[in-house]
């Protein structure tokens, strides 16, 4: 369903990723399968997937990255030997808590080389196309009144064949993902704002969901 967006966030990184990089760390990897034709498009030849799954970790083994670290995000150990770091499709929203954020943030930062660029896409809680103009609205209304990290906080259900899969999660504010970068030490180099329907990219903040490129500080 959203193969749109995944490509539209994909094409700007690899528009992104400067020349010559060779080396890639994907944290919260799934099954690898992204992040090596990432690798692959880009030409690096150094893949280190990061998923915290025992079942996911093994398919990303199958997918015959370089290294495989099965850690939580916020437990992350990488030395600053990686010229791009990936955490995508609302990653940091899957972790539990606001200090766990930072600290994943951080330790994604502390992996980057000297240049190195990390990307972050998020669901924003601003998103009117997905979530409805008047919902958005009023949920920016309810921010500005009674602020807290908490109002992001969602439950779902992932529908996949006949099965209805329960979840939670967290949806952030531009405000929000932008302190927690701040917080992070580390700086946006660009913003891009992507349809989550059609992978397009819009110039309105409450247009879409949030692609950031950083840049250690």
């Amino acid at each position: 369903m959203r193969a749109a967006y995944l490509r539209g966030v994909d094409q700007v990184i690899l528009s992104r990723i400067r020349a010559g990089a060779r080396s890639l760390l994907d944290v919260g990897a799934g099954d690898g399968v992204r992040a090596m034709r990432l690798a692959k498009a880009a030409g690096m030849a150094s893949v280190v997937l990061v998923e915290p799954s025992t079942a996911m970790a093994e398919l990303c083994r199958a997918a015959q990255a370089t290294e495989v670290w099965q850690v939580k995000a916020e437990a992350l150990t990488a030395t600053p030997s990686f010229e791009v770091v990936t955490c995508l499709w609302n990653v940091l929203g899957h972790i539990a808590t606001p200090a766990f954020r930072l600290e994943a943030l951080r330790r994604m930062r502390d992996g980057l080389t000297r240049g190195g660029q990390l990307f972050i896409d998020v669901n924003n809680r601003y998103n009117a196309p997905s979530y409805g103009w008047l919902r958005s609205f009023g949920r920016i209304a309810y921010d500005v009144l009674n602020p807290a990290d908490e109002n992001g906080d969602v439950q779902f259900v992932w529908r996949i064949a006949d099965q209805a899969i329960p979840g939670r999660g967290h949806v952030f504010t531009p405000r929000e993902i932008e302190r927690l970068i701040g917080d992070a030490g580390l700086h946006v180099q660009r913003r891009y704002v992507i349809d989550y329907q059609t992978g397009r990219q819009r110039h309105l903040g409450i247009a879409g969901q949030l692609l950031y490129e950083l840049a250690r500080r």
